[in-house]
């Protein structure tokens, strides 16, 4: 009794999910069924529409205005990070330029290299343009042009320089402790790599230099400065004849190297966009004068483009941020937009020698009733997916989800009605007979070629792909395959490290990229330059804690040793030496708050040791005596592996300063790679978080607009495969996690939907046998997901060999989500389907494969009893559903 009543609650139950799967289905179909009625009747009309209404949406780009600020693209807004950059931009803008030399050679310490670098720095301070000469622009330190290199320990004296002697050198490099041009501490180790050392540890030899220019950044100095820093490129590009190598890299470096090659490529996507129209045009229609759709494959392209005005347009009037990764969304919004038109003409050209009977309205219906369904499974789900992504943390990752959302329903709702406007207009056309490209030509008689009405990939598919995949052999080899390449990439996935290298970005033919290695060859340790800055505290009663902060961070294995720079050192001698009997028994340091600010000024105003400190404070001149409201000093990290061992030593540092004793964030390190850390710190987890959400959308609604529970598992199994063997082929090519990769991985999604969920849905719309189906689905719906799928690896085939990390990586994620998503919709979806495939929708757009309609024919005729024809189920079905649910819209 107890297994007769679960029985009978299983059966109840599939009987209600059934029932709203068939009443899904209907709706749909129904729906699709009066929008192409509709635009089938008023193309006209419906192509007027669309302009208008994306016309007024684009309105907003007036407004317009592209984001390239770090901070507010990619570091959560709720860092603590914002404040304080927002603080050291008040307090210290930033406004320097720089170029940095090395200099390498067997011995960089002989007297022959170093009258070399002597020639080098000369001939770079001699730039002089029509309104700034080097001396104009340079920033200054202690009234001296600041350029940090060894040779400032002769104080750049082309004369003692000359004249000096290997042992002279040697002595000089190991003995003087302070720079005799701007009186701050000089440490020779942090300018020289490959340092040997003698057993005392003296140093003897060096295999490499460093020579660092500053300029001021002030506007109307720039273009000067650009043209100096363009003329010592070029200097050290040509090298010297008594040093083996030079290297360089300039503020402007990365925006030449970097952007020029980006620049470079962006034509090679314009012609690989080219390229894409041309496969449309050739695989869309039919090769004679009349079938062609040139002119509709024009209107397809142009679908995109109005529903990227459509999004850009409603994002800004909603003041939704703009970055550098928008670029991509043209691309993603044109691998979907492509794969609908041919799912839309697929639908067309499968018409039944009936439907083609109806007027042009009831067959342009048809089509939306067959092809409706299928567009709105894939674009849907990516909208919901995307929608979902926009709840990231990470600004700029969030506004490209939302303005990708908005796309691909703008692109969704065109698609169906401008383009199919245009279809139709184009069937009339070739039902008048009219050239395709001259319309106003009409033919008296025409008769196409019998090549140019062949389906050759539809007939490859039906006669070749589809039977070979059904066969038990191939069925196991698939399925081998699919588990052994999942294996294989789970491993990837699995070890897929986060990490982010801008160096990876400069083109690795570049002289910046040369510099990079050369720095990571010659200086190994050399981390990036921080400071930390202070506020608006009692500094005369706080300097304990001060200096006890100093030393910790002097002695934190994150800080490389000697770099840490401060004043207040400096300043104590300098109080000492004044021999104030006053200051004497408060250990010669002054707690009044009034006397520390005074001296303290007169220490940055009046002596030359001060005056190298004066960029490092901030004083309020309002008042008599100045205040002391802030100040910074400086320091260097020891070079990290990795992204989170960076991540761990900012951590490190704040700790310090944090716990200090002094009011928490009173003071704080900052730099500007500490922007990249906040992003890195959350990047993993928010990509991991996204595609869970996104995977779980897709699942949901796939589930809703398939209407069944088991294709939609299958379906769903084809998106997480491909992403997994996507991301695990990203590992094998040497790509880590970060913003870029982050951002593709999550467009995968979208596109990986698209190559299943087609066949999906098509063999729920086929009758037939098990095998029967999957081969019928292919033939149907499988030319479409192919030339969608080829026609986006078309558009980046030409960045193959880019020198651009960055579209480099473009071409290779998108390159394997193609290749895994055809793959598993095109070979794997279809065999798992024969073996587990349900029964199909028990609805009218349901058609029979070849063989049961002889069969349905034969039992019309007396033949076979029909009984035997029907599956139960189908029958079951049939009674289950309502008359009024089972009529047709037509």
């Amino acid at each position: 009794m107890h297994q007769k009543s679960q029985s009978n609650s299983i059966c109840q139950c599939n009987k209600y999910l059934r029932k709203i799967s068939h009443g899904i289905i209907w709706s749909l179909e129904t729906g699709f069924y009066h929008v192409g009625h509709f635009v089938g009747t008023f193309p006209v009309l419906t192509i007027a529409l669309s302009f208008l209404v994306c016309g007024i949406a684009s309105i907003g780009m007036v407004k317009f205005k592209e984001t390239d600020i770090t901070e507010k693209l990619w570091v959560p807004s709720y860092s603590r990070i914002q404040e304080e950059k927002k603080w050291m931009t008040e307090n210290f803008p930033p406004d320097t330029r720089y170029a940095k030399v090395i200099a390498v050679e067997n011995n960089i310490l002989s007297p022959r290299s170093l009258n070399a670098m002597m020639d080098l720095y000369e001939k770079a301070i001699s730039f002089h343009d029509n309104e700034y000469s080097y001396h104009h622009m340079c920033l200054r330190v202690a009234r001296h042009c600041k350029v940090s290199s060894i040779l400032e320990i002769w104080s750049y004296n082309k004369s003692a320089i000359a004249h000096l002697t290997y042992n002279d050198v040697i002595r000089d490099i190991n003995q003087v402790k302070t720079s005799p041009l701007y009186h701050n501490k000089l440490d020779a180790t942090t300018m020289l790599g490959q340092i040997q050392f003698d057993s005392r540890g003296q140093i003897m030899a060096a295999g490499a230099a460093s020579m660092l220019f500053v300029l001021n950044d002030k506007e109307k100095m720039r273009p000067s400065a650009l043209k100096w820093e363009s003329e010592v490129i070029e200097l050290v590009q040509k090298g010297h004849a008594h040093l083996q190598e030079t290297y360089i890299y300039a503020t402007r470096s990365f925006d030449d190297e970097g952007y020029g090659a980006v620049n470079d490529d962006i034509n090679l996507l314009s012609v690989g966009i080219c390229i894409v129209l041309i496969f449309v045009i050739v695989t869309l229609g039919r090769f004679n004068l009349i079938e062609h759709k040139l002119l509709l494959s024009l209107a397809g392209l142009l679908s995109v483009g109005m529903s990227i005005g459509f999004a850009y347009g409603l994002a800004t009037t909603f003041d939704v941020i703009y970055g550098p990764v928008h670029a991509l969304m043209p691309f993603l919004l044109l691998g979907i937009g492509v794969d609908d038109m041919f799912v839309i003409v697929e639908a067309w050209k499968n018409l039944t020698p009936e439907e083609l009977k109806l007027p042009l309205p009831e067959q342009v219906a048809m089509t939306m009733k067959h092809a409706g369904v299928s567009v709105t499974v894939t674009s849907v789900t990516d909208i919901v997916a995307f929608a979902i992504g926009a709840s990231t943390v990470i600004p700029g990752l969030s506004a490209f989800c939302i303005d990708a959302a908005l796309g691909i329903l703008a692109l969704f709702i065109l698609q169906s009605t401008f383009f199919v406007a245009c279809l139709t207009l184009d069937q009339k056309r070739i039902a008048a007979r009219r050239d395709a490209i001259l319309c106003c030509l009409a033919y008296k008689s025409f008769e196409p070629n019998k090549c140019s009405q062949k389906n050759f990939l539809a007939l490859a598919f039906e006669n070749y792909i589809g039977p070979f995949l059904m066969k038990t052999p191939s069925k196991i080899i698939v399925m081998l395959v699919t588990v052994s390449l999942l294996g294989v990439n789970i491993y990837g996935f699995y070890h897929l490290k986060q990490d982010f290298d801008l160096t990876m970005y400069i083109p690795s033919n570049s002289y910046a990229h040369k510099f990079s290695k050369a720095q990571d060859k010659y200086f190994p340790n050399r981390g990036v330059d921080v400071n930390v800055y202070c506020g608006d505290i009692h500094y005369g009663s706080s300097q304990k804690i001060l200096n006890n902060m100093l030393h910790r961070i002097s002695t934190d294995p994150g800080v490389e040793n000697g770099t840490v720079i401060s004043w207040f050192p400096a300043f104590t001698t300098w109080i000492r030496s004044l021999n104030d009997s006053s200051l004497a028994m408060y250990n010669h340091y002054p707690y009044d708050e009034h006397e520390f600010d005074s001296l303290a000024i007169t220490f940055i105003e009046n002596t030359p040791v001060g005056h190298a400190f004066k960029r490092f404070v901030k004083f309020d001149k309002t008042t008599h005596p100045p205040v002391l409201k802030a100040m910074y000093f400086s320091l260097r990290h020891t070079s990290q592996p990795n992204s989170q061992a960076e991540i761990d030593a900012m951590e490190d540092l704040r700790e310090i300063t944090d716990n200090s004793g002094l009011p928490k964030g009173m003071c704080f390190p900052y730099c500007p790679q500490y922007l990249t850390y906040e992003t890195n710190k959350v990047l993993q987890v928010e990509l991991y978080r996204n595609l869970a959400l996104a995977g779980a959308c897709v699942f949901f609604v796939t589930l809703v607009l398939i209407a069944n529970v088991l294709t939609s598992l299958i379906v769903f199994t084809c998106v997480i495969f491909t992403l997994v063997d996507v991301a695990g082929t990203m590992y094998f090519w040497g790509v880590t996690i970060d913003t870029a990769s982050s951002i593709l991985l999550t467009l995968c999604v979208g596109l990986a939907v698209d190559y299943s969920a087609h066949i999906g849905h098509t063999f729920m719309t086929v009758s037939g046998a098990k095998n029967e189906r999957p081969v019928m689905a292919l033939k149907e719906i499988g030319p479409a997901v192919f030339n969608g799928g080829f026609s986006t690896f078309l558009a980046f085939v030409l960045l193959a060999n880019s020198n651009s990390y960055g579209f480099s990586l473009f071409f290779r994620v998108f390159f394997t989500v193609v290749l895994f998503g055809l793959f598993h919709g095109l070979v794997y979806l279809p065999v798992v389907l024969s073996w587990l495939g349900p029964e199909p929708y028990h609805t009218s757009s349901v058609h029979m494969s070849p063989r049961r309609q002889i069969e349905m024919d034969k039992a019309s005729n007396g033949h076979v009893e029909g009984s035997k024809l029907l599956d139960q189920d189908t029958v079951k079905g049939e009674e289950e559903y309502s008359p009024q649910e089972e009529s047709s819209p037509v």
